[in-house]
């Protein structure tokens, strides 16, 4: 079997929803790629059990959010960032409490430790899970975590479609694929193109589904709306 690459959105403690996703793409673990955009946790209840699947996938790459950000610190040190406990983090505290030493901490704060805050494939297509501002590109961040904070790259993205005018920044990809800011929020429960940039948050930390993509093919498979899952 031929391998493909996989492409997933934000998943947010949400274990139902990403074995669903795996199963209705029918996902070969020995020969298929994920590439997972970030925010693995937190707001639904499994985020242990989350992290516990991916590190299960050998050939994953995994993008830092800004949640998964949060959760290393605790992982880290004990003590909840600011800001964290009311975006969901009370979730994935209770996630690890619940799973006790079923879970290899250290492994988990392993896997979020080594991820990316940018990919560019070979092919010249960015996964990045929020944005970049910079003109010449997500590398020249400075700081490196509007990688995985800033919003204005979709935003601009949805006025640039309303005007018919690309900003010259998306220009030096051939593809972008982000999460961060939900479908969700345009309601849609699928995911969203704008130029070459497509949106895979379709609303799975909240009561919208997860998306895995084919990123060739453009062919997407998506879970049960949360609010069913939960």
């Amino acid at each position: 079997m031929s391998e493909r690459i996989l492409v997933m959105g934000d998943i947010h403690g949400n274990v139902k929803a990403l074995d669903q996703c795996l199963d209705r793409c029918g996902f070969d673990i020995k020969n298929d790629t994920l590439i997972q955009l970030g925010d693995v946790c937190d707001r639904h209840p499994d985020t242990a059990t989350v992290v516990e699947r991916l590190t299960e996938i050998p050939k994953l790459i995994t993008i830092r959010g800004n949640h998964d950000q949060w959760l290393q610190t605790w992982l880290e040190t004990e003590e909840t960032p600011v800001g964290w406990a009311e975006n969901g983090g009370i979730a994935s505290i209770q996630s690890y409490i619940e799973a006790g030493d079923e879970i290899d901490r250290l492994k988990h704060h392993s896997f979020l430790r080594d991820q990316k805050d940018y990919y560019i494939d070979q092919k010249h297509r960015l996964f990045i899970h929020a944005g970049y501002t910079n003109p010449e590109g997500p590398e020249y961040e400075d700081p490196s975590s509007r990688c995985y904070w800033d919003r204005s790259l979709w935003l601009d993205a949805i006025q640039g479609r309303l005007s018919g005018q690309q900003p010259d920044r998306f220009r030096i990809f051939e593809e972008i694929y982000i999460g961060h800011t939900p479908t969700i929020n345009w309601q849609e429960d699928t995911p969203m193109q704008a130029f070459n940039i497509w949106n895979l948050d379709t609303g799975a930390g909240w009561n919208g589904k997860l998306t895995v993509m084919d990123i060739t093919t453009k062919e997407y498979w998506q879970s049960d709306p949360a609010s069913e899952l939960y």
